[in-house]
């Protein structure tokens, strides 16, 4: 080719992109577009034999895809039907006369897609996209890729907003001349809390909505003005497909509160189709040079009738020593009750769906981490399964949150009365949204309590950290952080207790007794009755900090591993009654654990 023919090409190519709008648009393409992730997983039944499922589309949606024609609707059905039974309708507001009206019949159960009789021009303005059912003993729907508003038709006919955990197993095609790139920003972490000059703890999940894949996401971080922005490349998410990113170099370099949004600022390094979607919510963000470490409050819901408990906790079990500053409550409650289970413990059931209680389950915190985490929880409460790999996740993020508040714990035994004295005190860190509704809670938990009678085990099973008693009420004692608390308990304990197994939990949270979501704790502390005293001995105090160590039960099953005598006494003492082989370097020693 020559010179003059390609500088030619190249001068009408740049005349097109003027004439047609810099964004790229793909030529003929289909589109598929709706909530669903073109799953089929669930029967919903139907009340008064109708059913009925519509999709709302806003105007900044679909004035992107202006001109395209709508030409195909796929519905899920759980029965066959006939006689017309199924009515789909085109509308502007689900409580508007439809301006689209044709009635099919399904083939066949499941999955069915109907080609329209007279496809509908998209115009750009709002859209409702349903159908209803005639005759229906259930309504399907499934899996979300997106939260679109959404409504079903209720038992007495009327349309009422889906805020279910599902969406229905409806979805429709467009077809034409599209732009190729349309991303929508999903649930996104934004810290509240970073250090001047670190790197900010920014992730999330965005969905491909687009007829091409993404490869790349340009990402940049606003207050009143852009305050930088980074390019996230290998991607590599195919059209109906989620995709997660990580920032690597978000920084504030100034003390301060500021209140930020991320937003998608490039697909590809092109622009995307619709920008409304590519915002997060405004999060307010403190900013400071050092904060106080905060302790993370693991309470963990299981019962000795629980047969998945064991596994679970003994992959927990695996992971703790290693985090320093965990606290642990394990309350038998969740899953029936059993010898073990206090009314506290039921009380806080209260934090599970009010349609489903389970174990194993547990609460970080009782921090409300659906946005950071939304594929570990499965319901609208801070509740989830209880799982090693959900720990980590969980205790990482909040490691990162410092203490809002000191808790303080002292006190004083008194072997011969086997009385206890106890003094928490504490006062306020950093601002805090609900000063007047925080409470102070206080138990008293036991180590290595021995049972024959766990489900699940094929022996005898030791329960974890369990609350003897609670020395405040359910719901905690009203404190007043903001001019400092102090708060004495003296309480004796009963002759079955083993005190060496013992310790003090306190914890202040916030308290809303409407909302789950909104009694997030502000930091915890532990004192245990007895000090512990390594029994290790030596080997420990022999070993120097670069010294590989590891500790196996006597079935030769690796409980805990890592290098130094610090980490090497920490594991020690969170290990539960039995006898091990503790091996450092060269050095192996047998010790029990009464």
């Amino acid at each position: 080719m020559n010179l003059t023919l390609n500088k030619e090409i190249r001068i009408m190519g740049f005349v097109l992109m003027i004439l047609f709008g810099i964004r790229a648009y793909a030529a003929e393409a289909t589109l598929t577009i709706g909530n669903n992730k073109n799953s089929l997983t669930n029967y919903e039944s139907v009340k008064g034999g109708k059913a009925g499922a519509a999709l709302f589309f806003d105007a900044a949606y679909m004035s992107a895809y202006k001109g395209c024609r709508l030409t195909e609707v796929k519905i899920g059905v759980s029965d066959k039907t006939t006689d017309g039974a199924i009515t789909i309708f085109l509308s502007h507001a689900i409580d508007e006369e439809p301006f689209y009206k044709e009635t099919v019949d399904a083939s066949k159960s499941r999955w069915n897609t109907f080609t329209l009789a007279t496809p509908y021009v998209v115009d750009g303005s709002d859209l409702c996209i349903g159908y209803t059912l005639d005759g229906a003993r259930y309504a399907c729907y499934g899996n979300a890729l997106v939260r679109n508003r959404e409504y079903v038709l209720d038992k007495d006919g009327a349309w009422a907003e889906y805020d279910g955990p599902y969406s229905a197993s409806l979805l429709a095609t467009l077809s034409g001349d599209m732009p190729e790139h349309n991303v929508r920003l999903g649930a996104t972490n934004m810290p509240e809390y970073v250090r001047t000059g670190e790197v900010m703890d920014i992730f999330g999940d965005f969905q491909n909505l687009g007829v091409s894949t993404v490869n790349s996401l340009t990402l940049a971080l606003y207050d009143e003005n852009e305050l930088g922005e980074e390019r996230v490349g290998d991607l590599n998410v195919a059209p109906r497909r989620e995709g997660s990113f990580a920032l690597s170099t978000m920084k504030l370099n100034a003390v301060g509160d500021r209140t930020l949004r991320l937003r998608i600022k490039a697909v590809n390094d092109g622009s995307d189709a619709v920008d409304t979607d590519n915002w997060t919510e405004a999060q307010n963000v403190m900013c400071r040079d050092s904060y106080v470490q905060r302790k993370v409050l693991l309470e963990l819901f299981s019962t000795e009738r629980c047969t998945a408990c064991p596994e679970a906790h003994h992959a927990i079990d695996a992971v703790t020593p290693d985090m320093d500053n965990l606290i642990e409550i394990g309350h038998h409650a969740g899953f029936y009750t059993d010898q073990f289970t206090i009314d506290e413990s039921v009380a806080y059931e209260w934090f599970y769906p009010s349609y489903h209680v389970f174990a194993p389950a547990m609460l970080i915190d009782r921090m409300d981490m659906r946005n950071a985490f939304p594929s570990l929880f499965k319901y609208e409460t801070p509740i989830m399964s209880a799982s090693a790999t959900n720990l980590k996740a969980l205790y990482a993020l909040e490691q990162k949150r410092p203490a809002l508040v000191t808790v303080d714990l002292t006190t004083d035994w008194n072997p011969s009365s086997r009385s206890l004295g106890i003094d928490v005190s504490g006062e306020q860190l950093l601002p805090i949204a609900t000063p007047d509704s925080l409470r102070l809670y206080v138990f008293l938990t036991e180590d290595s309590l021995y049972s024959t009678s766990q489900a699940g085990a094929s022996s005898g099973f030791y329960h974890r950290h369990v609350p003897r008693k609670s020395l405040t009420p359910a719901w905690g004692e009203k404190v007043d952080v903001t001019a400092g608390y102090n708060r004495h308990f003296d309480v004796t304990l009963n002759d079955e207790w083993d005190e060496k197994h013992m310790r003090v939990v306190a914890f202040v949270a916030n308290y809303n007794s409407t909302n789950p979501c909104d009694c997030s704790v502000l930091n915890a502390a532990k004192r245990d009755i007895i000090a512990k005293t390594s029994g290790i001995g030596s080997i420990s105090q022999d070993s120097s900090s670069s010294d590989a160590w590891m500790i196996t039960d006597l079935a030769g099953r690796t409980v805990a591993r890592g290098q130094g005598s610090a980490s090497l006494t920490a594991a020690y003492n969170a290990l539960n009654k039995g006898m091990y082989v503790v091996k450092v370097g060269e050095k192996s020693k047998k010790i029990v654990l009464n």
